[in-house]
């Protein structure tokens, strides 16, 4: 299985950031802490890249899109020969076109 280098985009990281404040805001520092971990783990087992879900309704958008989740996040990212490309990260509560967002 080929090895990856996962890069996360800078609409990524904003919407990570986002998640992050609310979280810190409305619950607590640790558990923003805790999700925002959670988050950056799962991409960086993207790097030992199996298939995921095809995204299907990114269809009309060039490329091959898939996801993974972790908790309520939809992680949106692209593979290339040597480099996972991470798109977006979206909680699944937001409106479905916010998914087109990448």
């Amino acid at each position: 299985m080929k090895k990856r280098r996962v890069i996360i985009s800078f609409k990524a990281r904003s919407s990570l950031r986002e998640y992050y404040e609310y979280l810190k805001k409305e619950v607590s520092k640790e558990t923003a802490e805790y999700i925002k971990n959670g988050i950056l783990q799962r991409c960086s087992q993207l790097k030992d890249f199996s298939k995921f879900s095809k995204e299907y309704y990114l269809d009309e958008l060039p490329g091959d899109y898939q996801s993974v989740t972790k908790w309520k996040y939809k992680i949106i990212f692209k593979v290339t020969e040597n480099e996972v490309h991470i798109l977006n990260i979206i909680h699944t509560n937001r409106n479905p076109e916010r998914f087109k967002d990448i």
